[in-house]
């Protein structure tokens, strides 16, 4: 009987002691995973790596790869297109000049710091920008700006540095674009040029110059913005804005995409103080390639011209004429003559649409009539009285005669003068159609106000685009010609009335 119970206890103590090994050992395993898992990640903090951690090296490997593709990407931009940019130097005479105490100060100044003298009055000037070479002949497309008044301008070709003078083939002031030509005894680098049209806000962007004369500097960034008109530069032009470093320098020279074509040539750059704060813009190449072919032809550019004045529709102007918004250019007056006359567009309708483009502002319609050919019949779409209607109309060249924005600028700037400007209104005569859209008397007399300055003393008294002036300090005004005949005997005066007609009903405002 001891015997068997000496047997049991042995019996259960193995199985109880083998049961120990059995837990032990498990715990042995599954410690010697976590241990093997546990490494330190690239903080320094301790992970486990799992399959999620395998996974992020993987995309760590991948986004690696794809940043060097993007780098290898941009050196074959530079590498393929650097011999086709130039360094652009001009010389420009200065006439002499009585000196100053201000100018003995200057000259002060540079023997100071820089132990020379200050550059004399009545000295040539020289000046740095770029430019690249459109073909194997030797034209060169550069900005208007780097070479204007210049009387010598040489070209410095990249690598080995040869310098060549460069005759002036011709300009387009409007587009600020130059046409340049080298003699050269071989055939010379060139550059690809792009589409612009096909460009996008957020691809990449490469520019190629000479900013502060530090030869073939690149720099790489993103096109911020397309179709920019309101940076006050050029009534013309509807900008490539990019962040790309552009700095003094760097005008005229290229704005590549990531395929190492062409898109546009820097320009301009905005600065608070004066060098680059990530705001730059290029004219499009498909601006310059149109500006290149009538250089390269005629040494001169022939811009189309329609012949009217166009205005920008703010919420004053909408509210004063009844229009549903603000989209569309108004005609402020069309003048006789005109292909826009001669089509029956008239004073008061809403270009919507020409050519088959849109006409959000005057910038687009500037941009679109500059480069329609001579003497193209095209559509354009308009709305008279809320209703929309088209008609075709030939494009003419712009009068010799005329100033170069005679079909751009509205009568608020160069076609009006001091007087007419007077407290910041432009008036118009009372035609017809004007008539039926402010319902008034077709033989109302009086001059309408057709735009105005938010800022100005007019608009804080209280008037608005489409009141009719019919008297001031109680002289009749008739007409255009009353009107600006008594601005021109009165506008010294600070305090006035005028008295004017809105909705049918008579007002006089008072104006300090």
């Amino acid at each position: 009987m001891d015997q068997e119970n000496n047997k049991g206890r042995k019996k259960h103590s193995f199985v109880f002691f083998l049961n120990i090994g059995l837990t032990f050992t498990l715990i042995g395993i599954i410690l010697s995973f976590f241990i093997f898992a546990y490494e330190k990640n690239d903080k320094g903090n301790g992970s486990f790596a799992f399959a999620q951690d395998r996974d992020s090296k993987v995309d760590k490997e991948q986004s690696l790869k794809a940043a060097v593709e993007v780098q290898n990407s941009i050196r074959a931009i530079v590498d393929d297109n650097m011999p086709g940019v130039v360094n652009i130097s001009t010389e420009i005479e200065q006439a002499p000049r009585r000196g100053t105490q201000q100018d003995q100060y200057y000259e002060e100044f540079f023997r100071h710091f820089f132990g020379e003298q200050a550059p004399q009055q009545g000295r040539s000037q020289k000046s740095l920008g770029s430019g690249f070479i459109v073909d194997e002949d030797g034209y060169v497309l550069s900005n208007y700006h780097v070479v204007k008044g210049a009387t010598k301008i040489t070209i410095i070709l990249f690598g080995d540095d040869t310098e060549y003078p460069a005759e002036l083939v011709g300009y387009d002031e409007g587009y600020d674009l130059a046409l340049l030509k080298i003699q050269a005894s071989k055939k010379l680098p060139y550059v690809t040029i792009g589409d612009s049209d096909l460009v996008e806000p957020g691809e990449f962007a490469v520019a190629i110059g000479n900013p502060y004369g530090l030869n073939n500097t690149v720099t790489f960034g993103i096109v911020s913005a397309k179709g920019r008109s309101d940076v006050g530069a050029s009534i013309y032009q509807r900008y490539i804005q990019t962040d790309v470093a552009i700095n003094p320098g760097n005008s005229g020279g290229p704005l590549f995409n990531i395929y190492g074509e062409v898109i546009g040539i820097n320009t301009l750059i905005y600065s608070t103080s004066g060098g680059n704060i990530g705001i730059g813009f290029a004219t499009p190449i498909n601006i310059a390639k149109s500006v290149i072919t009538q250089l390269r032809e005629t040494g001169r550019v022939t811009r189309g011209y329609l012949g009217l004045y166009p205005q920008d529709i703010d919420e004053n102007l909408a509210r004063g004429f009844n229009l549903k918004n603000n989209a569309g250019v108004f005609i402020s007056e069309v003048i006789p003559d005109s292909p826009a006359s001669r089509a029956g567009l008239k004073d008061g309708d809403v270009i919507i649409e020409i050519d088959g483009q849109k006409t959000d502002n005057s910038s687009d319609l500037y941009n679109i009539v500059s480069q329609v050919p001579v003497g193209k019949s095209i559509a354009v779409k308009y709305i008279r009285n809320g209703r929309e209607k088209s008609t075709k109309v030939t494009i003419e060249a712009r009068p010799d005669n005329e100033d170069e924005s005679i079909m751009a600028d509205n009568k608020q700037t160069k076609n009006k003068t001091s007087e007419e400007r007077w407290l910041d209104i432009t008036v118009s005569g009372i035609t017809p159609d004007i008539a039926s859209r402010l319902q008034i008397r077709k033989n109302e007399t009086g001059v309408v106000v057709i735009n105005m300055s938010q800022y100005s003393k007019a608009y804080q008294a209280g008037l608005r685009p489409g009141d009719v002036i019919k008297a001031i300090n109680g002289v009749g005004i008739t007409s255009v010609e009353d009107y600006t005949k008594f601005v021109k005997a009165n506008n010294s005066k600070s305090d006035f009335t005028i008295t004017i007609k809105r909705a049918r009903m008579t007002y006089v405002l008072i104006i300090e």
